[in-house]
């Protein structure tokens, strides 16, 4: 008896909901249509027929499993047999790689029509359109007469792909699933998902382990889909080493020390495992992956990786959605911040050979249609020499309907939410939650794989955004989007349970008053020692800024040389200049500066400079922010607050070109005011 991947997945159903479940229920897990459900459900009702099971639907109700229970047990035993996997053409396509890429020799034509259930026809089609993707990544589908079929190029290469397939070729809940069971006691078990049994179980345990105990908080906010991507890519290359599938020496650029420091440690974790040493490529191939991570850190200037050209980008792209939605996005500084976190690791990603289409990006697409017209225009014309995917399309438009929907507002109610999707599809749904549902007093968004974790205990209702089989306590899946009717059922809810809820005072964490009063006490200093300056500019920019440092006054360094030359080398690394104006911000946080300081000066000459748009202007205005190294969080924050506000509105950046001492005071004054209050 044979059940294809999408009727096992609907039987799986029917039978962890033996109460029933609706063709919309079907069609929110399936990502397909009410048509192709019911002839789905028309095909099981056929095969399912020897086994004496019926499927039923009672009127006003779901579809549900009627039979004895020996016909359901036999039915489960079937379903839990092991069957050859049947693919769409993508799929196959991208198992026909998988199987090439980790085959030790040539496969005939024959043996992999055997293996897909397909004609030797089907396979030679399908390896025309294979050779013409692997050559993008400059490896070679060689044929050899009366042999067989291989694949050759670089292993740097090779593990691109395999492990993008991987990847996208399990789901979240699955891959999680199947993590959450692994024990030392039972690694020879298969997940039954072809491209996941590519890895073997003892990798992926490791792999796991690994992360989970590594003594870092680098992957804490990281979100589901990228800590699988991880997890997937460290266990094949625990695989590839174990089989003496090297690295090749790289000329390329080293990756930046933060990504190196953590794919080291996760690496000597591997070695002391394997009990082998493995060589720099390893760490530095890793380190390549972890740079396509969203680590989801504040941004600032004064740290030292802060890309201020792609700082200025997204300010821009930001702007011009704005002016294209008629929606003021640019004081939204979370959505900066998020989207600044995004782009970084989304412009180092790879691009994923062979990859089927997101049901759920449609969906927020179709919903924020708006959005998307505005954000696919405009990323189009700040990153012009970048191929957005279609997913990643979608994924900066999350980050924007985010911001639409993000309201705070009162609540009296708890809810636990588990998502399956990255963070910025959490955030709307919670955003929503708080906009529609008022009666919630706290939300919480959990990831699928913290589970294991978690006490459901302290809240009132719990939420899911996929179907949990297995899962014990009550629960209501949802859209990620939060329809309509949902949110009038959820709300249906709370209000039955109102006799039963315990009002419990939530205790929000505030700085303490030292942390305050200092903050304090530096924006004093800051606005006390601020001035705009007339000075007579020297022969280059850089003499006139040593010029500049060297007459600061002891209480902010006694070092001007020293300052001078970070200043410098600051300058050099990107781009400052401010586009379509006459001044930069030249700044440098280092051990030399003794307490932060802020000036502008005005020169008696212009110098033509780079811009962050990569276009020259004339300097005549050099905005000089200073701070010692270390400086406590909140203080960097506090300047942080100064740049970021320089181009967060076309009115600041008028008010830092043309403004005076008095009028620019008073802007710092307000952020600084504004930056205490919400602290």
């Amino acid at each position: 008896m044979y059940f294809s991947n999408r009727e096992k997945k609907i039987l799986k159903l029917l039978l962890d909901y033996p109460s029933g479940i609706t063709i919309e229920e079907l069609e929110q897990v399936l990502h397909v249509s009410k048509r192709t459900i019911y002839r789905e459900i028309s095909s099981i009702e056929k095969t399912i027929k020897a086994l004496d099971v019926q499927i039923i639907k009672p009127r006003k109700a779901g579809y549900r499993l009627i039979g004895e229970k020996s016909a359901l047990a036999a039915l489960k035993t079937q379903l839990e047999k092991k069957q050859a996997a049947v693919f769409d053409t993508i799929q196959r396509q991208s198992a026909l790689v998988c199987s090439l890429l980790l085959s030790e020799t040539e496969i005939t034509i024959e043996s992999l029509a055997i293996d897909f259930l397909v004609s030797p026809a089907t396979i030679t089609t399908d390896l025309q359109v294979i050779e013409t993707s692997v050559a993008d990544y400059e490896l070679t589908l060689i044929r050899l007469k009366g042999r067989g079929i291989k694949i050759t190029g670089k292993e740097k290469a090779k593990r691109q792909i395999l492990g993008n397939l991987i990847y996208n070729g399990v789901s979240e809940y699955d891959f999680f699933h199947f993590l959450d069971q692994l024990r030392p006691e039972n690694l020879t078990q298969k997940s039954g998902n072809f491209f996941l049994d590519r890895l073997t179980t003892r990798s992926l345990y490791l792999a796991k382990t690994t992360l989970y105990h590594l003594a870092t908080d680098a992957f804490d906010k990281v979100t589901d889909n990228q800590i699988q991507r991880v997890i997937v890519l460290l266990a094949l290359s625990i695989d590839r080493i174990t089989s003496q599938h090297g690295l090749e020496a790289s000329s390329s650029a080293e990756p930046n020390p933060e990504s190196m420091q953590v794919a080291s440690q996760i690496m000597i974790k591997v070695a002391t495992e394997l009990k082998t040493a493995i060589n720099r490529q390893e760490v530095q191939f890793l380190a390549r992956q972890l740079e396509g991570i969203n680590y989801k850190k504040t941004q600032n200037i004064f740290f030292a990786d802060f890309d201020v050209e792609l700082s200025y980008q997204i300010k821009e792209l930001i702007r011009l959605v704005s002016e294209d939605t008629k929606t003021d996005f640019r004081s939204d500084e979370q959505l900066f911040n998020d989207l600044l976190a995004h782009m970084s690791a989304a412009l180092k990603r790879n691009i994923t050979p062979l990859k089927a289409s997101n049901p759920l990006l449609v969906q927020i697409k179709e919903k924020y249609q708006l959005l998307t017209n505005a954000v696919t225009k405009e990323l189009t014309t700040v990153f012009p020499e970048h191929d957005f995917s279609l997913d990643e399309l979608g994924y900066v438009v999350i980050h924007f309907a985010t911001s639409l929907e993000r309201t705070p507002v009162g609540k009296t109610f708890s809810a636990l939410v588990l998502c399956s999707s990255g963070i910025g599809t959490a955030r709307i749904l919670e955003s929503r939650l708080k906009k529609y549902v008022p009666e919630l007093k706290k939300i919480r968004v959990a990831k699928i794989s913290e589970m294991n974790q978690l006490d459901f205990k302290p809240y009132d209702v719990i939420l899911a955004t996929v179907f949990l089989p297995g899962f014990q306590l009550p629960y209501k899946v949802i859209s990620p989007l939060l329809l309509e009717e949902e949110i009038t059922e959820i709300r249906g809810q709370l209000q039955r349970l109102q006799p039963a809820i315990r009002k419990v005072v939530v205790k929000e964490e505030s700085e303490s008053f030292e942390e305050i009063y200092e903050m304090m006490r530096v924006a004093n200093n800051l606005l006390q020692s601020f001035e705009v300056r007339s000075i007579k500019a020297d022969d280059t920019i850089e003499t006139t800024l040593a010029q500049v440092i060297a007459a600061l006054p002891e209480t902010i360094t006694s070092e001007p040389a020293f300052v001078t030359r970070k200043v410098i080398e600051r300058y050099l690394v990107a781009p400052i200049g401010i586009p379509n104006s006459n001044f930069a911000l030249f700044h440098s946080s280092n051990e030399k500066i003794k307490q932060p300081y802020f000036a502008i000066y005005d020169l008696d000459r212009t110098f033509l400079i780079p811009g962050m748009d990569k276009k020259s202007i004339e300097l005549s205005r050099v905005l000089l922010l200073l701070a010692p190294d270390p400086l406590p969080e909140n203080q960097k924050e506090l300047l942080g607050k100064i740049s970021s506000s320089i181009i967060e509105s076309d009115l600041n950046t008028e008010i830092y070109k043309f403004g005076n001492q008095e009028i620019i005071y008073q802007l710092l004054s307000s952020l600084f005011v504004k930056e205490i209050r919400e602290s």
